[in-house]
């Protein structure tokens, strides 16, 4: 008892001791928590809602997401600077923004646009003191000195309004009037202001159309009616002239639709909402190579050692569709242009489809030509594997009348001795003083019949021996046994072998070539004879026997007396060429297996438990009954008069 309660004890410290090491293992292995750094992007107005902003904010975390030295979570807010426009009110807005983020320590700030870079330049101390800048979106304008300080630095991009004017001179030949389109917004009025300064530099001739400060229904209206000769400027459109708020974008495309003239503009994400292009700023890189920026900051590098960047590069960017619209010819853009929303031929969109599917329907064609002449070539060899192999049955059959030829002369020689006897005796009783008239008729009796019975033996033979094509027609299996036996019968008395027919006479026929079958009959019957005749044969006997199945099959079995088939040969007397028999050609047995097979039967051997072999040829019954054949009733084979 003290032993099993020891035990106990033992076993309930030790399963203790394991609770704590599992407990205290994730702690052991666990390191501190990693550091992820919050950084905080400001938006001027609009936030996702803009085009730009979007471009700008999914650029940002790509490239922040892609990174592995430092992980990083990204902040959005939108400042909507145009409903906060006097110090007092930006004031709330930052005590509103401090609240917000009170408990969330922000360790970077991207402001995007002068106007965001402004408001935290003024206000950062007062919500995030400390707290490094990296801006985006600062514009680069001759005679302005970007800012970069201890703890601000950035991006600026170059807006080409000078170019983009070029740009519709080029595209526009004869254009006279620039309609500039702005709105009242903050973002508007400074995007005007850099458009003037602009203008001037390039003016030449060219009469300005103001559509500044309007309400937009009116801005729409006038947009209609402009002269010939005239292109839009659009430049920015947040807020009308009548202090309704609207999404630039979604300006620029009413603006679009109601316009009777091209519109350009410099933005490249504003491409795509009814502007025909112009020389457009670089949104994503600017915004790829702020990101950039930041995350040397966040991993420890000196602001004051990172010089800000400036993306110079203004490409010429169109929509291939208002290039259409406006009937403005792809020849006389700018070399390097990047076209847009081009709309692909049915070749263009469809190329890969239709190269592939030409390509499949050539490799089905080769392989139907393949196949059909691998077919062609099959069926001609198959014809020619027919032609052989009829040609070779033709000459087994001669070559097993050939071997019975001498009983078959002895056959002849009987009705033709008859016949000459007949004949003399005839000629002798015509030549008494009072010739015996009826003995006479019968001598000349005697004379046909010998003479039909001849005719019978040479009609048989040149039925086997004859060359024929193959026929298929309805065959009494009872009446091409019986002629075989017939054929074969001189040969088996002279070897001492009673032939014995036991024909069913209700036997249905057969579909078949009669001469081929007569054949399989000729070479079983003739090979059954020659195993019975054996010197060592005590009886010497060969059974013919015809029947049906009630599987609706019909048998000619041949069966003999004589030593029987060694058990190693059993599987080989039906290949080509082998033979037992010293003279033998080894062909018969392996015609026969395939004529049987041609018919679609089958062609088999079994041993006698006497003794002997029986040979069975198994055939499909062409008719339910057919007409009855020659039979035997058991009794020794008996030669019929004809």
């Amino acid at each position: 008892m003290r032993c099993s309660r020891f035990k106990t004890v033992l076993a309930r410290v030790a399963f203790g001791w394991m609770a704590a090491a599992c407990l205290c293992a994730p702690c052991a292995h666990a390191g501190p928590a990693p550091d992820i750094k919050k950084v905080l992007v400001l938006f001027p107005e609009e936030s996702f809602s803009a085009p730009a902003y979007r471009m700008i904010y999914g650029a940002l975390k790509e490239v922040f997401d892609r990174t592995v030295k430092t992980e990083a979570t990204l902040f959005g807010e939108s400042l909507d600077l145009y409903l906060f426009p006097d110090s007092a009110a930006q004031r709330k807005l930052a005590a509103f923004i401090e609240s917000k983020y009170a408990r969330t320590n922000i360790d970077l700030l991207i402001p995007v646009a002068p106007s965001s870079l402004g408001f935290v330049l003024r206000l950062r101390e007062s919500i995030f003191p400390g707290v490094p800048v990296v801006y985006c979106g600062e514009v680069a304008h001759r005679g302005r000195r970007l800012e970069h300080r201890g703890d601000v630095t950035g991006t600026a991009l170059t807006l080409d309004i000078a170019g983009t004017i070029e740009l519709a001179r080029q595209l526009r030949p004869g254009l006279r009037r620039i309609a500039v389109v702005a709105g009242t917004g903050m973002v508007d009025e400074y995007m005007l202001a850099l458009f003037h300064d602009a203008f001037n530099s390039v003016k030449g001739d060219l009469e300005l159309i103001e559509l500044v400060g309007l309400p937009l229904e009116l801005l729409l209206n006038k947009a209609s009616e402009l002269p010939d000769a005239s292109a839009i400027l659009f430049v920015n459109f947040q807020r009308d002239g009548s202090g309704k708020i609207f999404s630039s974008a979604g300006t620029l495309k009413l603006l679009s639709q109601a316009a009777n003239v091209p519109i350009f503009n410099f933005i490249d994400t504003a491409l795509g909402y009814g502007s025909v292009g112009g020389r457009m700023t670089q949104i994503e890189t600017m915004a790829r190579k702020t990101a950039e920026i930041a995350l040397r900051v966040l991993s420890g590098e000196s602001i004051a050692a990172i010089e800000p960047v400036v993306i110079r590069e203004n490409p010429a960017m169109f929509d291939w569709r208002e290039l259409k619209r406006w009937g403005i010819d792809a020849s006389v853009l700018p070399p390097g242009s990047i076209v847009r929303f081009k709309e692909l031929s049915t070749w263009e969109e469809y190329r890969w489809w239709v190269i592939g599917t030409l390509a499949f329907i050539c490799f089905l064609f080769l392989l139907v030509s393949v196949l059909v002449n691998s077919l062609l070539k099959r069926r001609k060899a198959e014809r020619a594997a027919a032609t052989a192999r009829q040609e070779l049955s033709h000459v087994t059959r001669v070559s097993t009348v050939g071997g019975l030829a001498q009983g078959l002369s002895h056959e002849i020689n009987q009705p033709l001795m008859a016949i000459q006897t007949n004949a003399e005796a005839a000629r002798n009783l015509m030549e008494a003083e009072r010739p015996d008239l009826f003995e006479v008729r019968e001598a000349l009796d005697d004379i046909v019949v010998n003479n039909r019975r001849a005719q019978a033996v040479v009609r048989r033979i040149r039925q086997m021996v004859e060359k024929k094509p193959m026929v298929f027609a309805r065959v009494d299996l009872n009446q091409v046994a019986s002629s075989a036996a017939e054929v074969v019968q001189a040969y088996a008395g002279q070897k001492g072998v009673e032939l014995r027919l036991d024909l069913d006479p209700g036997l249905s026929r057969v579909r078949g070539d009669q001469v081929q079958l007569q054949q399989v009959a000729l070479n079983l019957i003739v090979n059954a004879v020659e195993a019975a005749g054996d010197d060592r044969a005590a009886v010497r006997l060969v059974g013919i026997k015809t029947a049906g199945s009630g599987d609706r099959r019909v048998r000619l079995m041949v069966a003999d007396t004589g030593a029987g088939i060694a058990p190693q040969t059993v599987a080989r007397v039906f290949e080509p060429f082998f033979t037992t028999k010293p003279q033998g050609l080894g062909l018969g047995l392996s015609i026969s297996r395939t004529i049987a097979e041609a018919h679609g039967g089958t062609l088999g051997v079994s041993a006698n438990p006497d003794g002997g072999a029986t040979f069975c040829l198994d055939l499909p019954a062409a008719e339910k009954s057919g007409r009855p054949g020659r039979a035997g009733g058991g009794v020794p084979y008996d030669r019929q008069q004809p």
